[in-house]
């Protein structure tokens, strides 16, 4: 009971009773749940035990290369590949834009917002 508390006791009228115990929750199936772990684990335990006590070893085969497949031709000449007509074509600088100047740009950021945390709009 704290120092308001029996402050408010002597000025007041009437007497309150307050029981202050709580009370505390206790799981009736907490003796089975503990004792249902305990033996998990001693069987993990014992598993565990008897795999290293055990003269046995378990040796993992490596497994067998397979060959390969009857359709591969293996050794190929270009000009097979290739018809008369097809030309190779170099894909490395597809949909590249080269930019010569920064003003060639334009201001395309100019009426974007920003939607967020910020207490304020910023303006770019």
């Amino acid at each position: 009971m704290g120092f308001l508390d029996r402050l408010k006791k002597v000025f007041s009228s009437k007497h309150e009773e307050v029981e202050s115990e709580e009370t505390e929750f206790h799981d009736p199936h907490e003796k089975r749940l503990t004792e249902a772990f305990v033996q998990r684990q001693q069987s993990v335990i014992d598993d565990a035990m008897d795999e290293l006590e055990s003269n046995v070893v378990k040796v993992k085969d490596e497994p067998t290369p397979t060959a390969a497949p009857a359709y591969d031709a293996g050794d190929v000449e270009l000009s097979d590949l290739l018809s008369a007509d097809e030309q190779l074509q170099d894909y490395s600088e597809l949909n590249t834009v080269e930019h010569h100047s920064v003003e060639e740009m334009g201001d395309h950021l100019e009426s974007a917002t920003l939607v967020g945390d910020l207490p304020e709009e910023i303006e770019f």
